[in-house]
């Protein structure tokens, strides 16, 4: 699946290296960034960033590589994060799949699958989580979407009881006691 260049065959906006945008960007349709958005990106459709940006993504699905985005991101459908992508803020998708670094939710209808170099500071809400080998992950995984109900596996069982601690009141009696003199019969020598 060629997932940039894709220009050939459909309407695609594309943003080339070196452009800052300072606004908002609607689409209908593709967008290919490889520049600077200081702004929100809305696109029916799917875009596709190499490049910075600074503002929230609502897309059909979105394809990162070499990026850095600080923002949220809601997807209809699926989210791809590869190698030299840096995400601060939360992912909203159908799917999700991580070979870069992620810091924020996630919140993910179906599968996360984190790749060997990803590093993920996450809390992870998922229907399924793939891990592989290598990869870091620091965070709650709660598996929320998936058909499993834990209750139905595990009893539910009641805590045990905490034995209450002694009142202070006896505690400050025994140390007003008169301390005796007599030795511990364990150390007490014979005469």
């Amino acid at each position: 699946m060629n997932n940039f260049g894709e220009a050939a065959n459909a309407d695609v906006a594309i943003i080339p290296k070196g452009t800052v945008i300072n606004g908002n960007i609607d689409i209908d349709g593709k967008l290919e960034m490889y520049g600077e958005i200081n702004g929100n990106i809305n696109s029916n459709d799917r875009v596709n960033i190499c490049g910075d940006v600074t503002g929230d993504i609502k897309a059909n699905d979105l394809y990162t590589k070499d990026s850095f985005i600080e923002g949220k991101i809601e997807c209809v459908q699926g989210a791809v994060v590869r190698d030299n992508t840096v995400i601060l803020g939360d992912i909203y998708a159908d799917s999700l799949v991580v070979d870069g670094a992620i810091q924020g939710r996630l919140d993910v209808k179906g599968c996360v699958t984190v790749g060997e170099k990803a590093i993920v500071d996450s809390d992870i809400k998922a229907k399924s989580i793939q891990v592989s080998n290598g990869a870091a992950i620091n965070g709650h995984c709660s598996l929320c979407y998936a058909d499993i109900n834990m209750s139905d596996v595990f009893p539910q069982t009641e805590p045990e009881p905490v034995p209450e601690p002694e009142p202070k009141e006896e505690a400050a009696e025994e140390t007003e006691k008169p301390k005796s003199s007599s030795k511990p019969k364990a150390v007490a020598k014979k005469k």
